[in-house]
């Protein structure tokens, strides 16, 4: 995960984001560059590539797209099949597998890079949203499937607290080229960073690109996960109150500068953190 200040602090769309007022918001152009080759024909070099917007194309076929238009800059050929027009499996490709990423990483379940490629990669997070569903879990993109996907995402049960009173930085939803499954709170090294609400530590070490990782089992299907900590002041088994010290903001992982990456997994699957936190005036959101 990118740190933060690559991407500048944040933005007054985000921050209003946080206060709870809801506006459509456009954050510039994803180029998907794999999508055009795997489809073939790509666009000569002199050719402007023909904008197209993937979350667009979602809410045409009543796909649930989050709240937020990403623009896709898409080089390949134009005419292509929505989402649900056909089963989808592994080996398909085309601008519809790239709707189906977009769909299932808005449901809580991304699956990598948004390529137009049925990799395993999309099969796995496809299998983990079926199960999640109730659905039979076979890995393929059918007519239950779809159904399924338009539905809303889950929501939390219970209100969180914010671990860091601070303006955000990169937030939910697509990213370059990817989904970014949670938000980043811009910091100093060393800041406290701290529990959203009473539970217990189910994690408490490093782990893979989130570095040094806090998970904390709040009861009800929800998980709050605190990553790139510099130190870690708890271990698994703790029983947390809300408040409690979880460790210090840093940069281990995937992170080139001191940033914390807060996500919140709810029967599994990733949600909008800013969904869950509580709503805070402007004042107790102080820049990063």
């Amino acid at each position: 995960m990118k740190a933060c200040h690559n991407d500048s602090l944040a933005r007054p769309g985000v921050f209003r984001h946080c206060l709870g007022v809801v506006s459509r918001i456009r954050i510039g152009a994803v180029v998907v560059t794999a999508l055009a080759a795997a489809l073939g024909g790509v666009a000569p070099a002199r050719a402007a590539p023909r904008p197209t917007a993937v979350e667009r194309a979602l809410e045409a076929s009543g796909f649930y797209a989050g709240k937020t238009m990403v623009e896709v800059a898409f080089t390949g050929r134009q005419a292509h099949r929505p989402l649900g027009a056909r089963t989808l499996r592994i080996g398909a490709h085309g601008f519809d597998v790239a709707e189906l990423e977009l769909a299932l990483a808005w449901q809580g379940f991304p699956s990598g890079g948004i390529d137009g490629r049925f990799g395993p990669e999309l099969r796995s997070a496809l299998i983990r949203f079926q199960r999640a569903a109730a659905l039979r879990p076979d890995g393929v993109a059918g007519k239950t499937t779809f159904a399924r996907l338009r539905r809303p995402p889950r929501s939390s049960p219970i209100p969180l607290g914010w671990p860091l009173l601070l303006q955000v930085g990169d937030r939910f939803g697509p990213r370059s080229s990817r989904f970014h499954a949670g938000i980043d709170l811009p910091a100093p090294a060393g800041t406290a960073v701290t529990a959203s609400a009473a539970g217990k530590v189910t994690w408490a070490a490093p782990r893979g690109s989130w570095g040094n990782l806090v998970t904390v089992d709040h009861g009800r299907g929800v998980r709050t996960m605190y990553a790139h900590l510099a130190a870690i002041d708890v271990k698994v088994g703790d029983w947390v109150a809300g408040g409690t010290v979880l460790g210090r903001v840093g940069s281990t992982g995937d992170a080139t500068g001191p940033h914390l990456h807060f996500e919140v997994r709810v029967d599994g699957a990733a949600i909008d953190p800013l969904q869950a936190l509580v709503r805070l005036p402007a004042a107790d959101l102080q820049p990063g």
